[in-house]
C-alpha cells in the first residue's frame, strides 16, 4: 500500500471537503451504512424527511409499533403513536429542521419491545441537501441508562434496586434503603446518582410506573387496584406521575393494548 505523504495529510479544509463530498456523492444508495445501523444493538435510528415522513428506519425501530421497516416507511408519529406523544416528537423535529440545531440527549418516553412505555434518550440532528438545504432529520433512540444498565453498580446499590423491586408495593423509605445496603442515606444518594443518572426517589417512582405498565398492558385488573399494589397511595396518584411522565392517562395507555391507532398514510 503506498504511503501518504506529509504534503497530503496538510490538506486544506477546501480539499478535504471536496474529497469528503466525492465520497459521499459515489456511495450506491443501498449501502454498507445501512447494515451498520441496523448493528447497533439497543440503539433504534430513524431518517424522517422535511414533512415527517419515515424514509428509513432501522430493523429494531418497528416492531415497537407492531410494523415491518417496509411498512413504517411513509408514515408519520401520528399514524402510529398516541397523540400525546406524537405532539412532543414532532415539536422536536419541527425545533430541529427550522432552527438546523441538533437536539442532544433528550429523555423522553417512548415503547419499549414489549409494548410498555419506557424511557429513551434521544439525538436529533438536521440533513442537508448538496446545497445546504435541510430536507430532514436523523434521529438514534437509546434505553435511558439509569432503568436499563444496571449491571456494573457495586453490591450495594443492587441490594438497594433488589429490595425496591421486590417491595414495590410497600411504603419505601431511603434512609431504610441505605440501612439494608450497608451504607448512608448520602452514601446511597451519590451512588445511587452515578449509576443511573437518578436519584433514589426519581428511580422509585420510574420502577413503579414500570410495572404499572406492565400490568396494565398485561391484565384487566381495576386501575385503582393496580395503583395501590405498585405503591401509590389511590388511583388519582397513579394518574397523576402517568400524566407527569408520559403524557396520557393509565386509561388512555391501556387502550393503546391490542387497539393500535389504524395506519394512516398521508398524501405528499
Amino acid at each position: 500500500m503506498p504511503k501518504i505523504s506529509p504534503a497530503e495529510l496538510r490538506l486544506a479544509p477546501d480539499s478535504v471537503r471536496e474529497r469528503q463530498r466525492h465520497f459521499f456523492d459515489n456511495l450506491a444508495p443501498e449501502g454498507q451504512w445501512q447494515l451498520a445501523l441496523n448493528h447497533l444493538n439497543d440503539t433504534r435510528v430513524v431518517i424522517k424527511d422535511f414533512e415527517g415522513r419515515f424514509v428509513w428506519v432501522s430493523d429494531n425501530a418497528p416492531a415497537r409499533h407492531g410494523l415491518t421497516p417496509d411498512e413504517m416507511v411513509g408514515r408519520q408519529d401520528f399514524d402510529i403513536n398516541p397523540d400525546s406523544l406524537a405532539t412532543v416528537y414532532s415539536r422536536d423535529d419541527r425545533e430541529v429542521m427550522q432552527s438546523g440545531r441538533p437536539v442532544l440527549g433528550k429523555v423522553e418516553v417512548a415503547f419499549n419491545e414489549f409494548g410498555m412505555l419506557d424511557w429513551f434518550v434521544v439525538n436529533k440532528l438536521p440533513l442537508r441537501d448538496r446545497d445546504g438545504g435541510i430536507i430532514g432529520l436523523i434521529a438514534t433512540i437509546q434505553k435511558h441508562p439509569g432503568m436499563t444498565h444496571l449491571s456494573p453498580l457495586g453490591g450495594e446499590i443492587r441490594d438497594a434496586v433488589n429490595h425496591i423491586h421486590a417491595r414495590l408495593g410497600e411504603p419505601l423509605r431511603i434512609a431504610e434503603i441505605a440501612r439494608l445496603a450497608g451504607i448512608s442515606t448520602r452514601q446511597l444518594e451519590r451512588r445511587f446518582h452515578a449509576a443511573t443518572g437518578l436519584s433514589p426517589t426519581d428511580f422509585i417512582i420510574r420502577a413503579r410506573l414500570a410495572e404499572a405498565c406492565r400490568r396494565l398492558r398485561e391484565t384487566d385488573a381495576p386501575i385503582g387496584d393496580i395503583a395501590l399494589e405498585t405503591g401509590f397511595y389511590d388511583q388519582s396518584a397513579l394518574t397523576r406521575q402517568f400524566r407527569k411522565q408520559f403524557g396520557m392517562t393509565p386509561r388512555e395507555f391501556r387502550h393503546t393494548r391490542g387497539n393500535e391507532r389504524p395506519a394512516r398514510v398521508r398524501a405528499s
